[in-house]
């Protein structure tokens, strides 16, 4: 039996819920240790569902789905199963009783955020797959970076790392190339035919097997200007000060309460107001984004994906925060770092890659 089902078969009594369906990606790929029984790439839901009971599973697919699904996806435990004609609804198989559901549907109750809480903390599988995940997601936009030269475009350099991720059997679920003055005027900048002169930010969000890591590096062609250099520094102080508030059984308000503070004390005021700053990650790019108003509290052997912005720069990381501290996730050991200490630690924060100017 998965601990995992077990789980979710106990929350049932404490929802008061005859069974739920699941039928997103994110918590299918969850309860089943990576299975994906999506076809449509980017889409949140799948093509098949699972129906859990208190005391069995039920595979709900179309006729025209469920061989696939049978022969290629994990099934960590026993399971029933039940196809209908690909004309037909969902509806059609769902039983009777009081049903949870984590996608809108007609007579359910919507429980996609108690998925969501369910989900937290990471086994140790799972902890090893970030981890191989992490490394090889940095390593593909490390390996691009290095190669940048003036008088690429955004879209060319988004081909290269795509390519690279679906080659190694990873997802790239969010890819954005930023350069030059694209870098300050838009935070979530989605690659164009721009060409790049000096600067440029690469961001990655990769998905493998359900899990996710995200991971932001700058590159500059030739010296930055020493002000550039010194706000990716501040920027690393406020992204340690972060990290060192996500803290076992604080509440996610109170973390951002501490978010606000580290902005304030590098002298940055409201600029936490610009972007979001990121959260909780796993089974989607961030489980939540945190706010005042995020409820729950952090557990151990979850995944951190904060990422604090000032105008230029960007500091972006995916962290597993165990009981030693917070381990980055998507690093290599071939990328400039900044050092940040807090008290006994010594956290290490992505740095601008130099360049050298053409001639």
């Amino acid at each position: 039996m998965s601990e995992k089902l077990t789980r979710l078969q106990r929350a049932l009594a404490d929802w008061q819920l005859d069974a739920v369906l699941l039928t997103r990606r994110d918590n299918i790929a969850w309860l089943t240790e990576g299975a994906s029984y999506y076809v449509v790439e980017r889409a949140e839901t799948g093509v098949a569902s699972l129906l859990v009971t208190p005391h069995k599973v039920l595979l709900l697919a179309p006729e025209n789905e469920m061989p696939r699904i049978l022969a290629e996806e994990p099934l960590p435990f026993a399971c029933e199963t039940q196809s209908y004609p690909w004309f037909q609804s969902l509806n059609s198989v769902l039983p009777p009783g009081k049903l949870g559901s984590d996608t809108p549907l007609a007579e359910t109750i919507d429980i996609q955020q108690q998925m969501i809480v369910l989900r937290q903390g990471l086994n140790s599988s799972e902890q090893q797959r970030f981890r191989t995940l992490g490394r090889e997601a940095a390593q593909i936009v490390e390996d691009v970076a290095r190669q940048l030269r003036a008088g690429v475009t955004e879209w060319q350099v988004e081909a290269q790392i795509v390519a690279a991720c679906l080659a190694r059997g990873i997802r790239p679920m969010c890819t954005l190339v930023a350069a030059d003055e694209r870098i300050a005027a838009f935070k979530h900048p989605v690659p164009t035919a721009k060409i790049v002169r000096h600067q440029l930010l690469i961001t990655l969000g990769a998905e493998r097997h359900g899990l996710h890591v995200s991971l932001t590096r700058l590159v500059h062609i030739g010296e930055p200007a020493p002000a550039l250099r010194q706000r990716l520094q501040t920027l690393s102080q406020i992204h340690a000060d972060i990290l060192c508030a996500t803290q076992p059984g604080r509440s996610w308000s109170a973390v951002f309460n501490a978010i606000q503070n580290a902005y304030q004390q590098q002298g940055q005021g409201d600029a936490w107001r610009d972007h979001h700053q990121g959260g909780p990650a796993g089974y989607g790019c961030r489980d939540e984004i945190v706010t005042s108003e995020s409820q729950g509290e952090v557990r151990l052997n979850t995944a951190l994906a904060w990422n604090p912005t000032l105008s230029g720069v960007k500091s972006e990381d995916t962290f597993l925060l165990t009981s030693e501290g917070c381990e980055a996730l998507t690093r290599t050991a071939n990328w400039p770092l900044i050092s940040v200490r807090r008290g006994a630690s010594l956290l290490h924060f992505a740095d601008w890659l130099v360049l050298p100017a053409s001639s």
